[in-house]
């Protein structure tokens, strides 16, 4: 029986490490495209499209490269996430997204970064834990693996401005390493500086989630911090005790 869509024109990958920056192509489906010289392509995920720039090797590997890692942001993958993706031509594909489950991704909004937390004060407005829909003007900025000790953000403008800048903590970085109560974290940046900062910890309705606030602008001034810098906040266990918490912050 003849397929609409054989499958030479389909693969997929599971998100392993590694993945945020770059996604080869598997090597049969590469043979499949050595025609095509293509260096630039498209990621459509129902009626949205992303351009991506297309790494090529001399031994005639294929990747997704400049804007992958956008897409990436975007839609939130994990390690452990599955991606089927669809042949389009020319270098354009659709993409279909999985969770480990084997179940159709959905993406969680956790924060709502236009809303600013008052210092020491809930925050009623904050939305957690909700299906995300594609957002006018902002997109989730953060990754953070359930269990992990470290979390990757990119920064945004309201991360830096001059006026009661902050800094969103994933929810699963507190769960994992329990901050849950506000508190001050050092943070050593690359500079080599450290800055104490104000961990505060607000109500957003059902959910609990955290952010820096006091000692925050100190921090990114210090540490010549841009909008669009990708920074990995890594917990130091071995500074760290149940009375301080040491996070050392590197840029990518």
């Amino acid at each position: 029986m003849s397929s609409s869509c054989p499958i030479s024109r389909r693969f997929f990958k599971v998100m392993v490490p590694g993945f945020h920056s770059k996604l080869t192509i598997p090597l049969a489906f590469c043979l499949e495209l050595k025609g095509d010289k293509s260096e630039k392509g498209s990621i459509t995920k129902g009626k949205d499209t992303w351009s991506v720039e297309i790494g090529r090797s001399k031994k005639g590997i294929i990747w997704f490269d400049k804007g992958w890692e956008e897409f990436v942001q975007n839609h939130n993958l994990r390690i452990g996430d599955f991606a089927v993706f669809e042949h389009l031509g020319n270098m354009n594909f659709s993409v279909t997204l999985l969770d480990s489950t084997g179940c159709d991704k959905k993406l969680l909004m956790l924060e709502n970064a236009e809303q600013v937390p008052s210092q020491g004060k809930n925050v009623k407005s904050a939305q957690c834990g909700i299906e995300k829909r594609k957002l006018e003007g902002d997109q989730p900025h953060y990754q953070c693996m359930k269990g992990s000790s470290e979390f990757m953000a990119r920064i945004k403008e309201y991360n830096v401005r001059k006026r009661s800048p902050y800094m969103h903590i994933p929810t699963e970085f507190c769960q994992s390493n329990a901050l849950f109560q506000n508190t001050t974290i050092m943070l050593t940046g690359p500079s080599g500086k450290s800055c104490p900062v104000s961990l505060r910890i607000c109500n957003g309705g059902k959910t609990l989630y955290a952010c820096i606030t006091r000692g925050w602008h100190d921090f990114f001034s210090s540490n010549k911090l841009n909008v669009g810098d990708v920074c990995i906040f890594q917990l130091d266990s071995a500074k760290s005790d149940s009375n301080s918490i040491s996070i050392d912050v590197r840029v990518v």
